[in-house]
C-alpha cells in the first residue's frame, strides 16, 4: 500500500480517489475492504452495475472468486460482462469477518465518441450488498505498484502458496545487449515488474504468452524480476526468443 488507507461512504472509482495531488489513481488495482462484519451462513455479495474490469474476492484474507482459467470465464462472476453479479462468502457462520475486492483496472479505449470516454475503474455503478443490505464505509486501498514503492518491499520468503502474491526472482548478466521475451505460460494472470518498472500484464488464456522485454529495461550485474500473480506463484520463469501464441 503506498498511500494513506481511505475510506469512502459509499466504493468510489480510483480516479476519484484523495491521492496523487488530487489527480486521483490511473491504473494498477485497488482494494475496498469491509472489516468486522457478521457473515451467516450461505451470505450472498451483490454488486451492482458492472465491475471495471476484474475482481478477486477474498473473505479473511482467502480467496474465494473463481480463477481465470479459459476465455469462457470472462462471462461468469469477477469480469466487466456480467450486470448485477453476485456470488457466495461463505458456507459457515462467520464473526468479525473481512472481506476484501481486489479490482483491477484493464486499460481504457483511447479513440471514439466523447461520450464513450467516461471510463472510471472500480467499483463504482451501483451499490455493493450483502443479503441485500446496502454495506458501506468501505475503507480503500489504492495498489500502483510505483516503483519506489517496489524496490523497498522486504519480508520476502522462500516457498509457492496458493493465492495471490508476490514473488521474486533474480538474473545475473554479463552483457546485456539483446532483447528477449519472458515466457509466463506456465503462471495464470498478473504482472511482470523489472527492476522496479512495471513491464506488462499477461494471462494464461493468452492468446499471447511472452512479455517483450527490451535490453535497455536490463542492467549489467543482478537484476530484480518480481511477479504479481492472482491465483498462485511457480517456482520458475523462462526466457525466449520469440512470442508463443495459445488459444488464437
Amino acid at each position: 500500500m503506498q498511500t494513506g488507507n481511505l475510506k469512502y461512504l459509499k466504493p468510489l472509482a480510483m480516479e476519484l480517489l484523495d491521492i496523487n495531488n488530487g489527480s486521483g489513481q490511473s491504473y494498477g488495482y485497488i482494494t475496498y475492504r469491509k472489516a468486522n462484519l457478521n457473515l451467516p451462513s450461505g451470505a450472498l455479495l451483490q454488486i451492482n452495475g458492472r465491475i471495471c474490469d476484474s475482481v478477486l474476492v477474498f473473505v479473511n484474507g482467502k480467496l474465494i472468486s473463481p480463477a481465470l482459467e479459459k476465455r469462457e470465464d470472462l462471462n461468469n462472476f469477477g469480469y466487466w460482462k456480467l450486470v448485477n453479479s453476485q456470488i457466495m462468502l461463505t458456507n459457515l457462520s462467520l464473526t468479525n469477518a473481512t472481506v476484501d475486492l481486489v479490482t483491477e483496472n484493464w486499460g481504457r479505449v483511447g479513440y471514439g465518441k466523447l461520450s464513450q470516454y467516461y471510463q472510471f475503474k472500480g467499483l463504482w455503478q451501483g451499490d455493493i450488498l450483502i443479503n441485500n443490505v446496502t454495506v458501506t464505509e468501505w475503507e480503500h486501498i489504492p495498489l500502483e505498484f510505483k516503483k519506489q514503492w517496489t524496490l523497498g518491499l522486504s519480508g520476502w520468503k522462500n516457498g509457492i502458496h496458493q493465492g495471490p502474491g508476490l514473488f521474486r526472482g533474480h538474473v545475473n548478466l554479463h552483457n546485456p545487449v539483446l532483447d528477449t521475451y519472458i515466457d509466463m505460460s506456465e503462471w495464470t494472470k498478473g504482472i511482470v515488474i523489472i527492476n522496479g518498472f512495471v513491464l506488462g500484464r499477461y494471462a494464461r488464456i493468452g492468446p499471447q504468452q511472452c512479455l517483450y522485454l527490451p535490453a535497455p529495461l536490463m542492467r549489467k550485474g543482478l537484476n530484480e524480476i518480481i511477479i504479481f500473480d492472482h491465483y498462485k506463484g511457480h517456482d520458475f520463469i523462462r526466457f525466449a526468443t520469440d512470442q508463443i501464441w495459445k488459444n488464437t
